[in-house]
């Protein structure tokens, strides 16, 4: 009987199919440090269903994916820019609108390349945490969010492209 009741609360702890009562997703997102005095809303902040998982997946993936390419798209406009100034070209507004225009399109294909990438991800490591009725920690998405925007680092050189 002592067996049976020790598996019967470690079930109750880590198995998504035992949702706590009063269980209220924790809000986007929740991320707390396991150790020191925010040790107890780090308890609380585990998802339990699939829908919960993906969209902070997903929420992750437009936030890094679009910030990442913010950033690549502010520098490549800058690059256009200097390169003006470097050939003593004429700098005009049309020439503004275009660096204007490759930083909107960067974000816009980030954000794009975020959802796409972080609905499929989500819907797998959903199915993968849901098929072995386990909780997931809010950090998780956040994880494999940063996985994907360091893979288009990694492949966006042309060597280790052709390698992977």
């Amino acid at each position: 009987i002592k067996h049976f009741l020790f598996l019967f609360t470690m079930t109750i702890f880590i198995s998504s199919t035992n949702v706590p009562l009063g269980y209220i997703v924790p809000q986007f997102p929740s991320l707390f440090w396991p150790v020191g005095s925010t040790r107890p809303s780090y308890l609380n902040s585990y998802l339990y269903y699939s829908w919960d998982i993906w969209r902070f997946t997903v929420f992750w993936s437009l936030l890094l994916s679009g910030s990442f390419y913010l950033i690549v798209g502010i520098i490549a406009s800058m690059s256009s820019f200097t390169n003006k100034f470097r050939h003593n070209l004429k700098f005009g507004k049309r020439d503004m609108m275009a660096c204007v225009f490759i930083v909107v399109f960067y974000v816009f294909a980030g954000l794009i390349k975020g959802f796409i990438g972080g609905a499929i991800i989500g819907v797998i490591i959903a199915a993968i945490y849901q098929a072995g009725s386990l909780t997931m920690s809010t950090w998780i998405p956040l994880t494999w969010a940063m996985i994907q925007v360091l893979y288009d680092i990694v492949s966006s050189y042309l060597t280790s492209q052709i390698i992977l």
